[in-house]
């Protein structure tokens, strides 16, 4: 699903074909995205028996130049879909970085100047697609009060400045920023959304969590801290025999206390047992227990 009617506003001069390849990391092969200049949706609905009413976008990570699209991306998507959400993946506007003369800057001012606003633009796709899920949720099959956004290093930077820049209209319902540096200091909005933030301490990027954190307890907004000793950054959703393998199960619990797994009623009317229509698949395992990557990962196979 395409952001925008026509060209994206503000970036009507950036051309030529989207690139992919396959980078090696820390994490095992990546597949990456760039020079995206059609921002869209890519939806992964969960099956129909287990679908619950709540939606979730994906912001992969990049450094505003790239898109990790699969560890940050797809497989986050997937994971989502096993616990009854509807995943849509945003492929935001990302292009490496050049001047005005096309050439790759070499001045540090240069660079941060294209950093913000690049990150201005990942900022507008991220709200835009909150609108627009909101506009056609009867569409997919979600709620409108149901929106989630998760976003991974610059992916949740742009989930971030949602929350603090946004209009109120554009905001999710609750948010995840993982191992997102902040590049902006404003205080938390009235009625900001609940807050799920996790990183790592041996990560240099993810210094900011506590100081997120502290936003929203100083405006007296809920959120959660889970910072992990080793883990490093990037680590995605993908198993590292480390303690930070058991982050996507302490979401999961997160959720289910917001209601975020329990079936929607339509009607409003009806209350429904957080425990009662759900979906069985559960990430709460031991990480290094062989049937637990068998089930929740399997990417070594399918990468």
């Amino acid at each position: 699903m395409r952001l925008w009617p026509g060209a994206a506003p503000g970036t009507e001069t950036w051309t030529g074909p989207e690139v992919e390849r396959v980078d090696e990391g820390p994490s095992g092969k990546v597949q990456i995205k760039t020079n995206v200049t059609v921002p869209a949706l890519t939806v992964f609905r969960p099956d129909p028996w287990e679908a619950n009413g709540t939606a979730m976008l994906v912001l992969p990570g990049g450094a505003f130049a790239a898109l990790a699209w699969d560890i940050e991306g797809t497989e986050v998507a997937r994971w989502l879909t096993k616990r009854g959400i509807t995943a849509f993946v945003l492929k935001y506007r990302v292009r490496p970085f050049q001047t005005d003369s096309g050439e790759p800057p070499t001045d540090i001012g240069e660079i941060f100047r294209l950093l913000e606003t690049h990150r201005k633009i990942a900022v507008m796709d991220a709200s835009q697609s909150v609108r627009l899920l909101r506009e056609r949720a009867d569409d997919y099959g979600i709620v409108p009060d149901r929106i989630g956004m998760v976003g991974f290093s610059a992916g949740g930077i742009a989930t971030i400045g949602v929350l603090l820049e946004g209009e109120a209209s554009a905001r999710p319902n609750f948010a995840v920023p993982a191992y997102a540096p902040m590049m902006i200091d404003k205080p938390a909005p009235p009625n900001a959304p609940p807050l799920f933030i996790v990183g790592a301490q041996d990560d240099p990027l993810a210094g900011d969590g506590p100081n997120l954190y502290n936003l929203w307890t100083q405006s007296q907004r809920p959120a959660e801290l889970h910072m992990y000793a080793q883990g490093s950054h990037g680590f995605g959703m993908r198993p590292k025999d480390l303690p930070v393998d058991q982050w996507p199960c302490a979401l999961e619990s997160w959720l289910d206390s917001l209601g975020m797994l329990t079936k929607a009623d339509p009607t409003g009317k009806q209350k429904i047992s957080r425990h009662e229509n759900r979906p069985k698949h559960s990430s709460c395992r031991s990480p290094r227990s062989a049937d637990a990557r068998d089930e929740q990962w399997r990417w070594d196979d399918e990468h």
